[in-house]
């Protein structure tokens, strides 16, 4: 069954939500990573504007993506948010310039060696050496983007996930690999590979949907006070941890997507799709608050 146009049934939960949690990839921003655009890629300032009116009222909104801590501080600096969640659920930062918390799921306590980061740790304990071998030109980092990185690792390439997570397993440490789904670099040097997809290497046991918990604890709110944005079938986990999670409408051709959000009656999809999408959502909760107040 595919998930509910966002609509009338769904006020009182916008009217009651005080925050939003949000992808940013095929979410927030049009093709390129362009803001000031629509899904088509034309020129449009509806998101934008967007940003501006919930900032006006004082909701905040926390980036939740794969995106690396860096990456995040530019976004949230230039958009004038504060907290974020990033490398899919291990970095959280509550101020955009303060220290990063690494949450590690299943790993020890003492996992990490002094002034260590889990990315760190990854590659200690062997981890892209090992699927490098298994995998001879099938596997590798996914450049540029797995630069800059402090908790997991982003690959790209075409492997077996079972038998790759057999590698993984046998590592002392609890690593998962995450397929984050097909992906069309320009370039690169796998062998006769011709379905590329995008691989994440995380600490097991983390995810978005614990980030947002722990970011709800710490902030003092409810589950029933979050609402969630995505494309993704990872971002559909986020309806876990929130009273709704909203689907931008390109997540309809992601079968991923469609199956994880047929479990979950709390999501919902938007008519627009991209930073259109996220717009109408934006719109939608402001509405709703206002009706509530006034």
């Amino acid at each position: 069954m595919t998930p509910k146009t966002l609509c009338e049934q769904h006020e009182r939960t916008l009217a009651n939500a005080k925050i939003l949690f949000t992808d940013v990839d095929g979410t927030l921003v049009a093709p390129g990573g362009v803001l000031l655009a629509d899904a088509s890629g034309r020129p449009s300032v509806r998101t934008a504007a967007a940003v501006v009116e919930l900032n006006r009222a004082g909701l905040p909104v926390v980036i939740t993506t794969g995106r690396n801590r860096m990456q995040c501080t530019e976004i949230a600096r230039l958009l004038g948010w504060q907290v974020f969640i990033a490398e899919l659920g291990c970095v959280v930062q509550f101020d955009r310039y303060g220290e990063p918390s690494y949450l590690t799921g299943e790993w020890p306590d003492d996992a990490l060696r002094e002034d260590e980061t889990p990315w760190e740790a990854i590659v200690r304990v062997g981890a892209l050496d090992a699927l490098a071998e298994a995998f001879p030109g099938r596997i590798e980092n996914h450049d540029p983007w797995h630069v800059d990185r402090i908790a997991t690792h982003v690959l790209r390439g075409n492997v077996d996930l079972a038998a790759a997570q057999a590698v993984l397993d046998a590592l002392p440490l609890p690593i998962d690999i995450i397929d984050n789904g097909i992906i069309r670099p320009p370039r690169h040097t796998l062998v006769a590979v011709e379905e590329v997809h995008a691989y994440h290497l995380v600490p097991r046991g983390t995810s978005k949907t614990h980030a947002i918990s722990f970011v709800l604890e710490r902030l003092g709110l409810e589950r029933e006070q979050a609402i969630s944005v995505g494309d993704s079938a990872t971002d559909v986990e986020m309806a876990d941890a929130t009273a709704l999670l909203v689907l931008v409408a390109n997540a309809l051709a992601d079968e991923a997507a469609l199956t994880a959000a047929r479990s979950r009656p709390n999501v919902a999809v938007t008519e627009h799709e991209r930073g259109e999408g996220w717009a109408e959502l934006a719109e939608a909760w402001l509405a709703a608050r206002s009706r509530r107040t006034g």
